[in-house]
């Protein structure tokens, strides 16, 4: 049984589902600040909120944006302790990864800097972002914006 907490597979476990044998885990330290990407552009399919969902977000955002060096594609090409498998959490995902950030740790406590989500909302400006400092708030945000990228793994 894998526990919150645990280093696992180059990285943190921050989520472990019903059955104890599957998760997410995050990588130890932050990929850089990047915009979302593609401010006007309406990104087919990037729009999966619930864990599960972030890395068919992703690789949707990557198919759909041929900007250079935007969150996803920060997370998409990362390679860390072997593992080429990374991707940028979904709404639902990043909520687990801020609810364990004390364990997991190394993050931004800017109220001015928070983290991408790959969720992108209904219209084409915008998409999910969570700041990490005591002060709470997960809200939609332009996706010209340079916030900071955090990759999560499943296992």
């Amino acid at each position: 049984m894998f526990k919150v907490g645990q280093e696992h597979e180059g990285g943190i476990i921050f989520y472990v589902d019903g059955t104890g044998e599957h998760g997410l885990i995050a990588a130890k330290f932050d990929q850089g600040q990047a915009e979302w990407g593609c401010q006007t552009t309406k990104i087919s399919g990037a729009d999966g909120e619930k864990i599960g969902t972030g890395l068919q977000n992703t690789m949707d955002i990557l198919k759909g944006c041929s900007s250079a060096n935007i969150a996803a594609k920060l997370c998409l090409d990362l390679v860390l302790n072997g593992y080429d498998d990374w991707f940028l959490p979904s709404k639902d995902e990043l909520w687990q990864l801020f609810l364990h950030k004390d364990i997991v740790g190394s993050f931004a406590s800017d109220v001015t800097a928070p983290y991408w989500s790959s969720t992108e909302v209904e219209n084409s400006n915008g998409a999910w972002r969570q700041t990490f400092s005591n002060y709470l708030e997960q809200t939609i945000y332009d996706k010209y914006r340079v916030f900071n990228v955090r990759a999560v793994r499943k296992f």
